[in-house]
């Protein structure tokens, strides 16, 4: 939850550029730059355009972002800046899709996200350049409160943005249309588990609901989960429950029997286990190192 990262840095491998360090949060304020190649990587990514358009190619599809926009899309689907105009700069954040899911956003914004869709903010504000500075400028003081601060500052814009007009590109529909599968292959299968999983990772779920939704063998569907994801279904579900638990303990005075159950991890025993071994602490000594830096 703490650990950010200044940028997405290509690798020289391919054509199609995998990235990693898809389980921390990234800030990037920048001149645009044109992208030789198209590459992907497991955020949630933000741009927001200030003084300046691009134009994109997303899976194959060509599109242009008027200045004074902020465009949201899941970055595991190949993209590529192509084009840009203007001598204004942009702001990149990279949100851990884990983190993302666990704001419990509307379903059809998640949905439209997870299918392939790009959406656009119509209500681009002037206090988001103010903003965006106050991030950086936080940021840089490497200070967990301030990061807190941050992270649930830019849930409230995307949740603003959500029930606000935004609107798409319409890449489903021409995908739908088109036929054409995509680049990263069975990537359908595993939108249709992460809706699912997104829905229902606080309730008690088994692997064979989540592949279930899919209608594949549950073998199958695990085996692409995990090529796609580079993660289990039962790792990934764990990192939503504690991307939520770590929320609750920051944001609520919640016990932590209660931050458990509502996290979804059924016992406080297992809770324990879960959140001592991804982050080397208990969820009490997590949430005392929070409070200290206050």
């Amino acid at each position: 939850m703490l650990n950010w990262i200044n940028r997405i840095i290509p690798r020289e491998s391919g054509p199609l550029e995998v990235q990693g360090e898809d389980a921390k949060f990234g800030f990037q304020k920048h001149t645009p730059q044109i992208m030789e190649h198209s590459h992907w990587h497991g955020h949630i990514e933000i741009n927001y355009l200030f003084g300046c358009s691009a134009s994109y190619l997303i899976n194959g599809n060509h599109i242009e972002v008027p200045e004074g926009k902020m465009i949201l899309f899941w970055a595991s689907i190949p993209h590529q800046m192509t084009d840009y105009k203007g001598d204004g700069y942009m702001v990149n954040l990279y949100l851990p899709l884990q983190a993302f899911l666990s704001w419990k956003l509307p379903h059809r914004f998640i949905e439209l996200l997870l299918y392939g869709e790009v959406l656009v903010s119509e209500s681009l504000y002037e206090s988001d350049r103010l903003v965006t500075d106050i991030w950086e400028n936080d940021l840089n003081k490497d200070d967990p409160q301030l990061t807190v601060q941050v992270i649930s500052e830019i849930r409230s814009r995307i949740n603003r943005m959500a029930i606000e007009n935004f609107t798409t590109f319409d890449l489903v529909e021409r995908h739908c249309k088109s036929k054409k599968s995509s680049i990263v292959s069975g990537i359908s299968h595993v939108q249709t588990m992460l809706s699912y999983i997104a829905e229902n990772y606080d309730e008690k779920i088994t692997i064979e609901h989540v592949t279930g939704a899919t209608g594949l063998h549950k073998n199958y569907a695990m085996k692409l989960f995990n090529r796609v994801m580079k993660i289990s279904i039962k790792q990934y579900v764990n990192q939503l429950r504690l991307q939520h638990a770590q929320a609750l303990l920051v944001d609520t005075e919640e016990p932590v029997v209660n931050v458990a159950n509502i996290a979804g991890f059924g016992s406080v025993s297992r809770f324990y286990d879960i959140f001592q071994k991804e982050l080397h602490m208990s969820p009490l000594e997590f949430r005392s190192s929070i409070i200290k830096t206050n």
